[in-house]
């Protein structure tokens, strides 16, 4: 795939624009990340950024509530919204010829929300109910809670994206209002466009319409230290869980920030577990001897120190799915993968790579991902090269380091009650 010059600039706003041009496709994808995620709530208000993705979709100055989907979508257009730990993204695609007025209601929003007490009420309430239905009503729902409650010394981390019932209970209109201001201004943002689109025009759009827009006052904004404790010994809790009708088993380990270099060995080692029928773990705890009925897991990168997980459910015991576990990661530094191994997790990442650029939508959405985490907009350009360098070796040292028994978290979810 021929890869196309990134075009950078950041607005006199301070917003942070790159622009590629992708000619094959008549359609152009663009991304607006804010830098806020869930790390960056306080204590006693979780929830907030991503009550802030629902409340993006309320209505502007311009464009009142329903209006922008509705403008996207009569264009054939799509767009959403999602909210991370480390970050809020708002994108949407469109056909090249209204890169406009993508650019426009983006830009209308992010000056000009309608942030009223009504729509806070609203939206607030509406959390809550999602809240309620996909994590309190379903099987180990809560008991994922509890397992970033173990698997995080920082709180940054250790609570929900979606916050708390107590915590937006308790949310107040005059504390939204200041959040809005301190995290949704374009000083805070990047935006990723990309598609057939001329990049100099691309960018004298952006400027058009998000380069005089004011960051309000506001106070400094307080970023959460995201430092975790080195795990000496490991953490096993079972709990039970009435909506659970199998036993599951969840263990994990903590791995470095996404911009250490053992990402991609990490990358490599998951592949190697995880992907497709042949993958290590699916091979010998579904296949060979089916301990597990299904399992998943792998690398959860994140700004600050991310998880290498394994879940499993099981219609019989958990002991032996966690004995295999700990049995193949052992195995992985006496037996490393060979050189076919390799080459097969270094090819199926690169067909995931590939196929995750396919559309101008993807290479917007990596454009902007990448300014927030790395500050680099070419960082994807770079993610194959260091895949492909990654060797047995490496696997061996971080398995043998990283991944062992005594640094484990390990939750067990059990059907019924308690008591």
């Amino acid at each position: 795939m021929q890869r196309q010059t990134i075009t950078r600039q950041t607005l006199d706003s301070g917003l942070q624009v790159a622009v590629r041009s992708v000619p094959s496709t008549p359609a152009v994808g663009i991304a607006l990340y804010y830098d806020v995620g869930s790390k960056d709530e306080v204590r006693g208000r979780s929830g907030f950024a991503h009550l802030f993705e629902h409340l993006m979709f309320q209505g502007s100055a311009r464009a009142a509530k329903g209006e922008h989907m509705r403008l996207i979508q009569s264009w054939g257009g799509e767009m959403n919204g999602s909210t991370s730990q480390d970050r809020t993204n708002f994108y949407a695609a469109l056909p090249a010829s209204q890169l406009a007025l993508g650019l426009w209601l983006e830009a209308d929003r992010m000056q000009a929300l309608d942030l009223t007490p009504a729509n806070f009420e609203n939206q607030r309430q509406t959390v809550m109910e999602e809240r309620k239905q996909v994590i309190d009503d379903q099987p180990y729902g809560l008991a994922g809670l509890r397992l970033s409650e173990l698997s995080h010394t920082s709180w940054a981390y250790a609570h929900p994206v979606i916050g708390t019932f107590e915590d937006l209970k308790a949310a107040q209109y005059e504390e939204a209002v200041a959040f809005h201001r301190t995290w949704y201004r374009p000083d805070n943002a990047t935006l990723g466009i990309a598609g057939d689109i001329d990049p100099d025009e691309a960018m004298a759009l952006a400027a058009e319409f998000f380069g005089d827009i004011a960051a309000p006052p506001s106070a400094p904004r307080r970023r959460s230290d995201l430092t975790e404790a080195v795990r000496t010994a490991p953490k096993i809790e079972t709990v039970r869980d009435p909506l659970a009708q199998l036993p599951a088993v969840f263990i994990n380990h903590l791995v470095p920030p996404c911009t250490h270099p053992d990402f991609f060995v990490y990358e490599l080692i998951e592949t190697i577990l995880f992907r497709g029928p042949s993958s290590r773990l699916h091979r010998r705890m579904v296949i060979e001897d089916p301990v597990a009925l299904q399992i998943g897991g792998g690398h959860d990168p994140r700004r600050g120190p991310g998880l290498f997980s394994l879940s499993a459910v099981s219609t019989t015991g958990l002991e032996p799915i966690v004995a295999a576990y700990f049995e193949e990661l052992e195995r992985l530094v006496r037996e490393p993968p060979s050189v076919a191994e390799l080459t097969r997790a270094h090819n199926q990442l690169r067909a995931a790579w590939l196929f995750a650029q396919e559309s101008p939508l993807a290479m917007a959405m990596s454009l902007g991902r990448a300014m927030v985490f790395y500050g680099d907009p070419d960082w994807d350009e770079r993610y194959l090269p260091a895949i492909m360098s990654v060797t047995a070796e490496d696997v061996q040292r971080v398995v043998t380091t990283a991944m062992t028994p005594e640094s484990r978290v390990e939750l067990r979810v059990l059907p019924g009650k308690e008591g």
